[in-house]
């Protein structure tokens, strides 16, 4: 039961520091599930964190994959609710202020004070994840050349991921 409480009160922090979006948190969520409590290996948060990316709906959804490697589908429902419903519940009161306090000059002043608080969050769980998933040369081939090919924004998403995915595969 300990368990169960620490998982739900660790994402219940970490959804409310999520300033720029989810990837903001994946050093701290890292750092927490991986160093801190041992729930899964860093090999394990990457692959959980690779596989909620190829899935439809809020890239947070590796907290389903840590919750239930913790205490099965109960704690994949505690994770779940942990990290999504009070932020849900704070958006949708907040969103109707906000239209309200929009206008006025100091809510710009907060908009532009946190783009880059935002930007800087989310390029460390950019370095977190490629310092974890870029093991050596052939790794970083293949993540330089599907950033460039995302670059150019000729190829869908999902097919690069798969390319490289498969690449990798054959290269391993």
């Amino acid at each position: 039961m300990a368990d169960l409480a620490r998982l739900a009160w660790t994402f219940l922090w970490l959804s409310f520091v999520s300033i720029g979006g989810g990837l903001s948190i994946v050093p701290e969520m890292q750092r927490q599930v991986v160093d801190r409590y041992h729930w899964v290996t860093a090999q394990q948060f990457l692959d959980g964190y690779a596989l909620s990316q190829l899935t439809p709906g809020p890239t947070m959804l590796v907290v389903v994959f840590l919750g239930y490697g913790v205490r099965g589908v109960v704690g994949a429902t505690a994770a779940l609710f942990a990290m999504f419903l009070p932020v849900a519940v704070l958006i949708g009161v907040m969103a109707r202020s906000w239209a309200l306090l929009r206008r006025r000059p100091w809510a710009a002043t907060v908009e532009r004070a946190l783009l880059p608080v935002g930007i800087g969050l989310m390029c460390a769980g950019v370095y977190t994840i490629s310092r974890s998933g870029l093991r050596d040369g052939p790794s970083a081939l293949i993540a330089l050349a599907a950033g460039l090919v995302l670059w150019t924004g000729r190829v869908p998403p999902v097919l690069v991921v798969l390319a490289a995915g498969a690449v990798g595969w054959l290269a391993g």
